[in-house]
C-alpha cells in the first residue's frame, strides 16, 4: 500500500511540473487526471480492498448482505439489537467484521477477552477516531472525554478526588434535596388535574427529568441553585434543549455530516448556529461560576478553613485538591463535559427506568414495598448515602435498567497503530464498534433470559465476566462519574416510586431514538397517580 501511495504522489508531482512549465497541456486535462486518480483510489477501497486484499476479510461476518453504499449500516437499528443478532450468529467468535458506509471495514469485539484487550490492556492504542471528535467536540468540550495517552492519565488522576467514594457520599443529601422538589412539583400537577372519574394525570416525564438532572448537576457540580424545574424556559435551560432535543431528525443528520466533513460545524447554518449559541451560553455560565469560586478561594487561601457543606460541590473539590494544577480554561473544559454529558445520561437513565417499570408493574410494586417497609416514616426520613445504599432491590432495579437499555448504546475506537487483538492482526486506522447494548444482553454471558427485564438476577446469578456489563465501560477509560451517576439515579428513582405510580396508557406505543443518548422520540407521556402511605 505504501508503494501505491508513492506512485500516486510521484504521478501528481509530475503533473504539477508539467502543468507549470508546458502551457500547451490544458488545465482541464490536469484536473481531470487528478480527479481520476482520486476516484480510482476510492474505488479500490470500496470494491477491491475489503473483498480481495484486506487481512480482516477472513473474519466472521453477519449473514445479512451489506448494501452496496451503506454496507451493514442499512440493517442498523437504534438499540443495538442488530449487533446482538450478528454476535449470536457467530457465537464462538471473538471478533466479527462489518462493513460501514462505502464498505469501510469495522471490527466488533463480541467476546469478553476481545473487549478486555481493547478497553483495558490496549486502551491507549485504541483511541477515539477523528470524526467522533469532530462531531462531539463542539458540544462536549475538550475535557477528559477526548484526552488520550498521558494527557488522559494526568487529567483522570487530578479529577479523581472530586469523584472519590468519600466525596460522593457527601453529595447524596443534594441529590435527595433536589429530588424532593420534583416530588412536590408532581404532587401539584396531579392534584390540579384530579377529577371525580380519575385520580391520574398524564405527564410528559422526559423533559421534566432533564430539568431535574440539570438542577442536580449545577447544584452538585458548581454549588449553584439553578431551578430549571420551576423555570424551564430560562436561557440556560433552553441552551441545553437546543443541544439535546433538535427538531425532527436533524440531530442524526448533522452528527453524520459533522463526522464525514471536516469543518462542517463551522458552516453558519441553523443547526450549527443553535449549537454555537448554546455552547457559548453554557460556557459563559460555567466560566463565570469558576472565576467566582476561584476568587473566593484565593481570598481565603491564607486561612485554609475546613470545607463546609457549602463547598462539597465538584468544582470546590477540584480547586481544593488540584494544588494549582488547573487553569481557568482547563476547568471550563472539564466542567463542560461533566455539565453537558453528565446531566443528559442520567436523565435518559431515569426516563428508561420509568418506562420499564411502567411495563412491569410487579417490579414497580416490589420496589415501592421495599421503600415503604424500610422507611415507613416517609421520603423525608431517607437522608444519607447509607440510607440509599441500604435499599437492595432499588440497587437491583437500577443495575437492571442500565444493563437492559444503557443510555449510551455504543462507542467507537480506532487503532492508532498496527496491533493484535486475541491473535488477530488489526491494521492501523481500523475502526472498532463496541456495542454496549448487545454485550449487556448477550445470552452467552447472561443466560437464556438475557433479553428479559429481571432485577432479581442481581441477587446472585450474574454474568461471570465484568466485561459483560459495559454501561460505564471498563478499564482506564471507564466513566469517572459512575458512582456519582448511580447514587443520583437511585435518589431520583426512590423519590418517584415511593410517592407515585407510573403507567403507560393502554394502546400507547413509544418509539426511541439515539442522538447522544437513547431517548423516547417526542418524550415519554406516563399516567401518574399518587400512592398513599409515604
Amino acid at each position: 500500500m505504501a508503494s501505491l501511495a508513492l506512485i500516486a504522489l510521484s504521478w501528481i508531482t509530475f503533473l504539477i511540473v508539467i502543468n507549470k512549465y508546458i502551457y500547451q497541456i490544458p488545465n482541464i486535462l490536469f484536473y481531470s487526471l487528478i480527479l481520476l486518480g482520486i476516484s480510482v483510489r476510492r474505488l479500490y477501497y470500496w470494491q477491491i480492498h475489503p473483498f480481495y486484499v484486506s487481512k480482516l476479510r477472513t473474519l466472521p461476518q453477519p449473514t445479512a448482505k451489506p448494501h452496496w453504499l451503506w454496507g451493514h449500516f442499512v440493517h442498523s437499528v437504534e438499540d443495538g439489537r442488530q449487533m446482538l443478532d450478528w454476535s449470536e450468529e457467530n457465537a464462538d467468535a471473538d471478533i466479527i467484521r462489518i462493513l460501514g458506509v462505502l464498505n469501510t471495514e469495522r471490527i466488533v469485539p463480541v467476546s469478553p477477552r476481545a473487549v478486555l484487550e481493547i478497553l483495558q490492556t490496549q486502551s491507549y492504542t485504541f483511541v477515539k477516531p477523528p470524526f467522533i471528535q469532530r462531531s462531539l467536540n463542539g458540544v462536549l468540550g475538550n475535557g477528559i472525554l477526548f484526552a488520550e495517552g498521558e494527557a488522559h492519565k494526568h487529567q483522570r488522576k487530578v479529577l479523581m478526588p472530586a469523584f472519590a467514594y468519600s466525596h460522593i457520599k457527601s453529595l447524596a443529601p443534594i441529590f435527595l434535596e433536589e429530588s424532593a422538589r420534583l416530588v412536590k412539583l408532581l404532587h401539584e400537577k396531579v392534584a390540579a388535574n384530579k377529577t371525580d372519574a380519575s385520580d391520574t394525570h398524564e405527564i410528559e416525564v422526559a423533559r421534566i427529568l432533564s430539568s431535574l438532572t440539570l438542577d442536580i448537576i449545577y447544584h452538585a457540580g458548581l454549588g449553584i441553585q439553578f431551578n430549571a424545574l420551576e423555570a424551564p424556559e430560562n436561557e440556560l435551560a433552553m441552551a441545553y434543549d437546543r443541544v439535546f432535543n433538535p427538531k425532527g431528525n436533524t440531530g442524526r443528520v448533522f452528527f453524520l455530516l459533522q463526522s464525514l466533513i471536516p469543518g462542517f460545524r463551522f458552516i453558519p447554518i441553523e443547526r450549527n448556529l443553535n449549537l454555537w449559541k448554546a455552547r457559548q451560553t453554557i460556557g459563559k455560565f460555567a466560566s463565570d461560576a469558576i472565576a467566582s469560586k476561584m476568587a473566593k478561594y484565593e481570598d481565603r487561601a491564607a486561612e485554609k478553613p475546613p470545607r463546609g457543606e457549602q463547598d462539597v460541590d465538584i468544582l470546590s473539590v477540584m480547586i481544593d485538591e488540584g494544588d494549582g494544577q488547573w487553569t481557568l480554561q482547563g476547568m471550563i473544559d472539564q466542567l463542560l463535559t461533566f455539565l453537558i454529558a453528565g446531566h443528559e445520561t442520567t436523565a435518559s437513565a431515569v426516563t428508561l427506568a420509568l418506562y420499564h417499570l411502567s411495563l412491569n408493574q410487579n417490579v414497580q410494586d416490589k420496589l415501592r414495598e421495599e421503600l415503604h417497609t424500610q422507611f415507613p416514616e416517609g421520603y423525608d426520613s431517607v437522608k444519607t448515602y447509607e440510607d440509599i445504599e441500604s435499599l437492595k432491590y432499588l440497587n437491583n432495579v437500577v443495575r437492571e435498567v442500565l444493563r437492559v437499555q444503557p443510555p449510551v448504546v455504543g462507542t467507537i475506537r480506532m487503532a492508532k497503530e498496527d496491533t493484535y487483538v486475541v491473535g488477530q492482526f488489526i491494521p492501523k486506522g481500523t475502526l472498532v464498534n463496541i456495542s454496549i447494548a448487545s454485550l449487556n444482553k448477550s445470552r452467552k454471558l447472561w443466560g437464556e433470559d438475557a433479553h428479559e427485564f429481571n432485577p432479581d438476577r442481581w441477587n446472585g446469578r450474574q454474568a461471570q465476566n465484568t466485561m459483560a456489563f459495559l454501561t460505564f465501560l471498563q478499564g482506564p477509560r471507564s466513566c469517572i462519574g459512575r458512582r456519582f451517576a448511580e447514587v443520583e439515579f437511585k435518589s431520583i428513582l426512590l423519590s418517584l416510586i415511593g410517592n407515585f405510580r407510573f403507567a403507560l396508557k393502554e394502546g400507547r406505543t413509544v418509539e426511541f431514538r439515539t442522538s447522544i443518548t437513547y431517548r423516547p422520540r417526542g418524550g415519554l407521556p406516563l399516567e401518574v397517580a399518587e400512592v398513599a402511605g409515604w
